[in-house]
C-alpha cells in the first residue's frame, strides 16, 4: 500500500469509526438486511400456521437480522435477562406480531449495492464469509461432541458482525458522494482496509450496546485465539471455522496463508478432528450460500 493510499485509509477509517460508534451509542444505527432472506422469511410468517423454527432457519442466514432479533428478545419490553443462544426461542419470545414488524422493517432497509463491481463483490463476500463460518462452526461443535451447535452457529454468524455494519456505512457514504456530488469513490483496496481496521472495535461496541449473549461477545472480540481451558467452547468451534473459511477462499482482502494453516492445525488437534472430517466440512461451500442475495 502506497503512502498516499495509507493516509487516505487512515483518514476514512478514523472518520467512519467515530460516526458508527456514535450511532451505536445513540441507538441511531440503521442497518440493511439481505433482501432474499427477508423476502423468504416474510413469505413464511404470512402463513396462518407458520412456526418459529421455520422462520429461524431462514433468518439465521443474515447476521444483522439475527442480531436485531436477539436484541429485541433480551430487551426490557420482553422481560430482559435471557441470554440463550437460540434464535427459535428468541423469535418465540417476541411473538408473531413483533417478528413480522422486524421483517417489514428489514424489507424497507435494503442492502446497498456499490456502483463499483469490485466493491460490490467484496461487500457480498463480507456477508458470505459469516454464513460459511456459522455453518461450519455448528458442524464442528457437533463433530467435537458438543451440545452447543446452535450457540456455535450464532457465534460464527456474528463473529464479524462489524464487517457488514461498516460495509453498509461505506456503501451509504458512496451513494451520497457518487449519487449527489458525482465524485469518484475510494478504490477497492482502501475500502477493504478500512473495514479490516475498525470492524472488530465496532462489532464489540454493537454487541455490548445490544447486550448480546456473552459467548457471542467473546467470538466477536477475538475469533483467532483458541480457548485452551475449555476444549468444547463455541469460541474454539468458531475459531477453527473462521480459519477454514479463509483457507477455502471465503475472505475479503489478503490473508496470511501460514497463519491460517497454523490455526487449522491447532484447531484440528484441540478438537480432535481428522483430515477426512475437515474435508467433508469444506465440501460444497459455495452451494451453501448460492441464491442468498437473490
Amino acid at each position: 500500500m502506497s503512502e498516499g493510499t495509507s493516509t487516505e485509509t487512515t483518514k476514512i477509517a478514523g472518520w467512519l469509526e467515530g460516526v458508527v460508534l456514535k450511532r451505536i451509542a445513540d441507538d441511531q444505527l440503521v442497518l440493511p438486511s439481505i433482501p432474499g432472506v427477508v423476502a423468504r422469511s416474510l413469505e413464511i410468517v404470512r402463513k396462518a400456521d407458520f412456526n418459529f423454527k421455520d422462520v429461524a432457519q431462514v433468518m439465521e442466514m443474515d447476521p444483522v437480522l439475527t442480531a436485531r432479533a436477539l436484541r429485541l428478545a433480551t430487551s426490557a419490553a420482553f422481560g430482559a435477562g435471557s441470554t440463550k443462544l437460540n434464535l427459535t426461542e428468541a423469535l418465540t419470545r417476541i411473538g408473531a406480531k413483533s417478528v413480522k414488524t422486524l421483517l417489514i422493517e428489514g424489507a424497507a432497509q435494503k442492502l446497498f449495492i456499490s456502483k463499483n463491481p469490485q466493491i460490490a463483490g467484496a461487500s457480498r463476500r463480507t456477508w458470505e464469509h459469516s454464513i460459511v463460518v456459522a455453518g461450519m462452526a455448528r458442524d464442528i461443535a457437533a463433530l467435537a461432541g458438543s451440545q452447543s451447535g446452535e450457540a456455535a452457529y450464532l457465534g460464527g454468524l456474528l463473529h464479524d458482525v462489524g464487517k457488514p455494519l461498516v460495509a453498509s456505512m461505506l456503501l451509504e457514504a458512496e451513494r451520497q458522494v457518487v449519487g449527489v456530488r458525482n465524485q469518484k469513490w475510494i478504490d477497492t483496496p482502501v475500502w477493504v482496509e478500512v473495514i479490516a481496521r475498525i470492524h472488530r472495535k465496532v462489532g464489540v461496541a454493537l454487541a455490548e450496546k445490544w447486550q448480546l449473549p456473552d459467548e457471542v461477545c467473546r467470538c466477536i472480540r477475538d475469533c483467532s485465539e483458541y480457548d485452551n481451558s475449555d476444549r468444547s467452547s463455541i469460541v474454539n468451534a468458531v475459531c477453527l471455522a473462521n480459519a477454514l473459511a479463509k483457507q477455502n477462499g471465503f475472505a475479503v482482502g489478503p490473508i496470511d496463508a501460514d497463519d491460517v494453516g497454523a490455526l487449522v492445525m491447532i484447531g484440528r488437534s484441540l478438537l480432535g478432528l481428522g483430515p477426512e472430517m475437515l474435508a467433508k466440512l469444506c465440501a460444497d461451500l459455495k452451494e451453501r450460500v448460492n441464491g442468498l442475495f437473490e
